[in-house]
């Protein structure tokens, strides 16, 4: 017990000093501000295009004189966005109609958001995640913590204190939603937002831990950070290619949940079981792929 309570310390201690360390360099700045930029371009283009299409149904039902036609109009105009909107929600669950119907209470803005996000994030944590050991073993300053801790428990303080500052920057990226949605919306209902907000942050803190354990076994297996960030982009881009064929692969399907890819969908289930059991997949894709690449840091001549 004592040797797992010291690991769990060191990891948490390493966490921590390694979130402050990246708090304070560009590498954290370049991902909020990428992130920020995300958030701020989604939000806009979805008030870009309510904006649009209420201006086409107003223009329509402004070219009908009779009151009764108006009303009709408007109707039909409501009954075909709703229609759409929940063709699109269908296609966003892929087929899966109670998904569907989950997605549909969160507030359209915010499911904007948190799509875009998850499909955002894989690559960000890339570019910006791929020196998490391979910097260290490039300075050669795992030496001086390897004289003080395991090797695991460096690793995983490492992870994290990425997972911390995904979730940091994650919760920042909120902002621009209800700074633009607030300014350009005009039935905007900030509480409901919110809300809906606080439910998504843990769903992208989560999907982090799936995409991290990619970057942490390619950052694990070369030295510098050069090779680190063109390994983890790669591989992130193999397994989506992996992912994108096994789901139209008869027999093949299963092949999906090696990828991260497969986890954003069963986030927004209906039943609590599967979110949890959603949740644990990424956890257990991030620890394999991690042990993966610890089988060669391991035994690295530092």
């Amino acid at each position: 017990m004592a040797t797992s309570s010291t690991f769990l310390r060191d990891a948490w201690l390493i966490a921590g000093f390694d979130l402050r360390e990246s708090i304070r360099t560009r590498r954290a700045l370049v991902l909020a501000l990428l992130y920020l930029l995300v958030a701020s371009i989604t939000s806009y283009i979805y008030v870009e295009v309510v904006r649009l299409a209420q201006e086409a149904t107003s223009e329509v039902i402004s070219n009908i004189s009779d009151t009764g036609e108006q009303v009709a109009a408007a109707a039909a105009a409501g009954a075909a966005q709703s229609a759409g909107y929940s063709g699109l929600l269908y296609m966003i669950a892929g087929g899966d109609q109670a998904i569907a119907n989950h997605l549909a209470t969160y507030p359209p803005m915010v499911l904007v958001f948190a799509w875009f996000s998850l499909g955002a994030l894989p690559w960000l944590i890339a570019l910006t995640s791929y020196d998490l050991v391979a910097g260290d073993l490039h300075l050669r300053t795992v030496r001086f913590v390897a004289l003080r801790t395991s090797r695991g428990a460096f690793v995983l303080g490492k992870l994290l204190s990425q997972v911390l500052l995904v979730a940091l920057i994650a919760g920042l990226g909120m902002l621009p939603v209800l700074l633009i949605g607030g300014v350009y919306l005009p039935r905007f209902d900030v509480v409901d937002t919110v809300l809906a907000l606080l439910r998504a942050w843990p769903i992208l803190a989560l999907f982090a831990f799936a995409v991290l354990g990619p970057v942490a076994c390619a950052s694990q297996l070369v030295r510098g950070p050069g090779a680190a960030r063109a390994l983890a982009t790669f591989f992130l881009f193999v397994l989506w290619i992996l992912g994108i064929w096994a789901a139209f692969a008869p027999g093949l399907s299963a092949l999906r949940w090696l990828t991260p890819f497969a986890y954003k969908t069963y986030f927004f289930h209906p039943d609590l079981l599967y979110r949890l059991m959603n949740a644990a997949g990424c956890a257990a894709l991030c620890a394999g792929y991690t042990w993966l690449g610890f089988q060669v840091f391991r035994r690295r001549d530092l």
